[in-house]
Parts: C-alpha cells; structure tokens; sequence
C-alpha cells in the first residue's frame, strides 16, 4: 500500500527527526517487559497496577504471601 501525496505532505512538513540514542531504546525496552512480566505473573484475581513496573522478586513474594489451602490430611 502507497500512501497517497496528501499523507506524503504531512509528513514532510513534520521534518526529520533524529532517532533517539541506543540507552533510551534500551530503556524503554526494560519498562515494556516488566510491564507484559507483571501483567503475566500477576496472582489471579489480582490485576497489575498500570503504570508501574514489576520489581525483582516481587511475584514471588505475592504467591508467598497467599494463603495456602488447608492439608487435608492434617
């Protein structure tokens, strides 16, 4: 699909912009995957607070923090 001459013409009167440096790509990158991380790590019934990112750790305190069932044969 080519996009038509209007788009082209936006486009260029929006200039050239350099592309950021390597460690803000990396950066963003890190944040991204601790997001999806925590969003999948999340224990059920709870969902991830948006915005923050996941620390080292911290699914596995929340499974360890979890009530365990009751031992049926206790």
């Amino acid at each position: 699909m080519t996009p038509d001459p209007s788009e082209l013409e936006r486009l260029a009167a929006l200039g050239h912009v350099d592309p950021p440096p390597p460690g803000v790509l990396d950066a963003a990158r890190e944040i991204l995957w601790s997001a999806v991380a925590q969003e999948m790590l999340a224990a059920p019934g709870q969902a991830a607070v948006p915005g923050q990112a996941a620390v080292p750790g911290q699914a596995a305190e929340r499974h360890a923090d979890r009530p365990r069932p009751a031992d049926p044969d206790a």
